[in-house]
C-alpha cells in the first residue's frame, strides 16, 4: 500500500536565492555529456572523499575502519549510547566521491540518537555494481553481527537510494535478514531514465542532466544491462521488503520512477510512503536551507519512531 504525503509550502526566499545560485554555478555541468561527466568523476576521485567536517568531529564521536577493503566511518554521540543504526550509501551517481554537505545530515540523523555508518564505497568507471554490492553487504551484516538487538535503518540518497533497495533485496534473499525500514532520498530507481517526463523537467532541474547520468548508469551496470534490478530497483520485487520512506521533489529528472515505483509497491503488498515537496530539487536535505533542516527533522523523527518499535533489528 503506498501513502502519499506532500508538503505544498512554496520555497522560502532563502531558497529560491540558494537554487538562483545553483544555476548561475552551472552545477548541472557536472553531468552534462559523457565526456565532461567522466572528467569531472576522475577529478573529483582523485581529491578523495571528504572525511567527516571538524564540526561534525567536535560534536560527534566519529570513528573510521576498514570493512570489506572499505573506508567506512562511524558517527554517533558522545555521551548517549544509539538506540538505532543507521547505514548511509550517498549519492553521487555513482561516480562522485563523498562531500562535506553529507556531514551535515549524518550529524543530524546521529542526534537520534543513531550510529551512522557511512562506508566509501568503489566507484565507477573503475568499479562496478557486482564487485561493490557484496563489500556493502558485508558492511551490513558484520555490523548487525555486532549489535543485533539494535534496529538496523537502511537510507541513503540519489544512486545511493536506489542502493539501499537493492540490499534490503539482497538481505533478505541471501541472508535471510531484515532492516527494519529503507529510506531513499531523492533515489535514482531506473538507470535507464526511461519514463516519458524526464526531458521535461530536466528544465527545472538544478543539479542533474540526463546525458551524462545514463553514462554513468552504464559505467556502473558494467555487463549488466542497466535496467537490471540490481542497477534499476524500479523492477525488482518489493514484497516482503520493510517499510520505505521515500522523499523526493519536484524539481528533479528522478521523480518520474517514483510513480513506478508506487504502482509495483501497491501491487507488491509493499509498505510505502512518499513524502512529496514539490518545491525542492535533488537531495535537498543535506544542504543549509531552511527547508533541508525541516526534513533532517523529520528523518530524526522515522528514526526515533523505528528505534521505539521493539523492533530487533535486522536480524527479526
Amino acid at each position: 500500500m503506498t501513502r502519499w504525503l506532500i508538503d505544498d509550502r512554496p520555497a522560502t526566499r532563502w531558497t529560491r536565492a540558494y537554487v538562483r545560485g545553483m544555476w548561475l554555478a552551472r552545477d548541472k555541468r557536472a553531468f552534462e555529456g559523457a565526456a565532461h561527466t567522466l572528467r569531472t568523476a576522475w577529478a573529483r576521485q582523485q581529491g578523495g572523499d571528504a572525511p567527516p567536517t571538524r564540526w561534525t568531529r567536535a560534536r560527534r564521536r566519529a570513528t573510521r575502519r576498514e570493512v570489506a577493503g572499505m573506508a567506512v566511518w562511524s558517527v554517533a554521540p558522545r555521551r548517549t549510547a544509539p538506540a538505532v543504526r543507521v547505514v548511509y550509501v550517498h549519492g553521487g551517481g555513482y561516480v562522485h566521491p563523498l562531500t562535506s554537505d553529507y556531514w551535515r545530515l549524518v550529524r543530524a540523523l546521529s542526534s537520534a540518537p543513531a550510529e551512522v555508518l557511512v562506508p566509501a564505497y568503489p566507484l565507477a568507471p573503475g568499479a562496478r555494481v557486482d564487485e561493490v554490492l557484496p563489500r556493502l553487504l558485508e558492511v551490513v551484516r558484520s555490523t548487525t553481527e555486532q549489535q543485533p538487538d539494535l534496529p538496523l535503518v537502511l537510507m541513503g540518497d540519489s544512486a545511493g537510494g536506489a542502493l539501499v533497495l537493492v540490499l534490503a533485496r539482497l538481505l533478505q534473499d541471501r541472508h535471510g535478514l531484515r532492516a527494519d525500514a529503507v529510506v531513499p532520498l531523492s533515489p535514482w530507481l531506473d538507470a535507464r531514465l526511461d519514463e516519458e517526463r524526464v526531458t521535461e523537467l530536466e528544465a527545472t532541474d538544478p543539479m542533474l542532466a540526463e546525458t551524462g547520468l545514463r553514462a554513468a548508469g552504464r559505467w556502473w551496470a558494467g555487463v549488466r544491462d542497466t535496467g537490471d534490478p540490481l542497477v534499476s530497483p524500479v523492477h525488482a520485487s518489493l514484497a516482503e521488503l520493510p517499510p520505505v520512506e521515500l522523499w523526493i521533489g519536484e524539481h528533479d529528472i528522478l521523480r518520474p520512477a517514483v510513480d513506478t515505483l508506487a504502482e509495483r509497491a501497491d501491487r507488491d503488498g509493499c509498505d510505502l510512503t512518499v513524502h512529496e515537496v514539490p518545491a525542492m530539487f535533488h537531495v535537498w536535505m543535506t544542504r543549509a536551507i531552511p527547508e533541508a533542516r525541516r526534513t533532517r527533522q523529520a528523518l530524526v523523527a522515522l528514526l526515533r519512531r523505528v528505534s521505539g518499535a521493539g523492533g530487533r533489528g535486522a536480524g527479526h
